[in-house]
């Protein structure tokens, strides 16, 4: 069986995610493509990756919308997937997503095309006309054909009733999953000088870093036993911001030096605005991490509240959660082994892969249906 990747955001969680299931999958014997951009923090070593049995082929989208650009993206795609002809053509995030459906209606195979949004980020966009923008072209890619993926309770409740007006014939859930094999557990033998506060990912908007910036200060001003930091880098005035803060700020690193670096951590603060079903977290609890984070989609899945630690609404909710933390090194160990279990038990790659493999299997021998909520039962 042939599965086509198209993706566009080549940088941490959707490419991290790409990356192990189409190595995976070539190592259970499927033909794998990936149609892929390059974006300025793609990782230099990208190539070496993937399974040099993946076939990559490179076709540039822009990241926001742009009709010169997205047209000869369309282009190229409808071209290279006209060749190739996969058995199914899996779209990851908004932009991608978009675009793999698109060439998937005009090649006339919507019907094997699955898109995966990884989150589902339009309600969350400020500006109201660019945030009716963002949706109406959800709306045309659903319009367009092909299965839409959410990987969490919550996304999919949202497009359920947005997107696909309460219609579940083209609407799965899947919940995301990490190679567990990948982590490096917390030695808590080990203990550090200072506790040690951090969060893996790119610095952007989704991601809050202002008020990442925010709870570090106000912590750092009432003790000094405290060491937060950031593994990641984004724009120079975002670096700057937690910096005044008393953020370390990593830069980029490579995924083995960054997830020794959340090995290391002794509580992972994620402040973002949205996600879908983040990795990082995912990364940080099967590394025996417990979590602070806000309550949005994804996250309260992820995060038992106080029990593998705690999910926040607001700022002063983050800080009150991290402080106790803080404040005890026997609850961090307890939360953290807590969430080792966990997200063992309901998030690793294989419960997901195997979901996924189910429903490229259907797709290929046009039985997809898609009329049920594919996900493992959490408890």
């Amino acid at each position: 069986m042939h599965i086509a990747h198209v993706i566009e955001p080549m940088e941490h969680g959707v490419f991290i995610w790409v990356v192990d299931m189409a190595n995976k999958l070539v190592e259970s014997g499927y033909k794998v493509t990936v149609l892929h951009s390059i974006r300025e923090l793609t990782p230099k070593n990208w190539r070496e990756m993937f399974d040099s049995r993946v076939n990559l082929i490179h076709v540039q989208m822009s990241r926001s919308i742009d009709p010169i650009v997205d047209t000869k993206a369309l282009i190229g795609l409808y071209q290279h997937l006209k060749h190739i002809n996969p058995d199914v053509i899996h779209g990851h995030s908004s932009k991608s997503g978009f675009l793999a459906r698109a060439a998937g209606f005009l090649l006339r195979k919507n019907h094997k095309v699955l898109y995966t949004s990884h989150a589902i980020h339009y309600p969350l966009i400020r500006q109201p006309i660019k945030r009716q923008v963002y949706k109406f072209l959800e709306l045309v890619g659903y319009w367009l054909g092909g299965t839409i993926v959410a990987c969490s309770k919550k996304e999919y409740e949202i497009i359920l009733k947005e997107i696909t007006s309460g219609k579940t014939e083209r609407l799965i859930r899947i919940s995301n999953g990490i190679d567990t094999d990948q982590t490096i557990a917390k030695d808590y033998s080990i203990q550090n000088k200072r506790v040690k506060i951090g969060v893996l990912g790119r610095i952007s908007e989704q991601k809050a870093p202002w008020e990442f910036a925010t709870i570090a200060k106000s912590i750092n001003a009432k003790r000094n036993d405290i060491e937060f930091i950031w593994v990641g880098g984004g724009e120079d005035n975002d670096v700057a911001n937690l910096e005044k803060s008393g953020v370390k700020v990593t830069g980029m690193l490579s995924r083995e030096d960054a997830l020794k670096e959340v090995s290391s951590l002794d509580i992972f603060l994620q402040t973002s605005l949205y996600e879908g079903l983040s990795l990082a977290l995912l990364e940080a609890q099967v590394a025996g991490i417990p979590a602070v984070v806000t309550n949005i989609p994804g996250n309260d899945e992820v995060v038992q509240h106080q029990k593998t630690g705690y999910v926040g609404n607001t700022t002063a909710e983050l800080e009150k959660f991290t402080e106790a933390l803080i404040d005890s090194t026997e609850l961090r160990q307890t939360m953290g082994q807590e969430a080792m279990r966990y997200a063992k038990q309901y998030f690793s790659f294989d419960v997901m892969g195997d979901i996924y493999k189910q429903r490229y299997q259907r797709i290929a021998e046009n039985k997809d249906s898609s009329n049920c909520v594919a996900a493992p039962v959490l408890k």
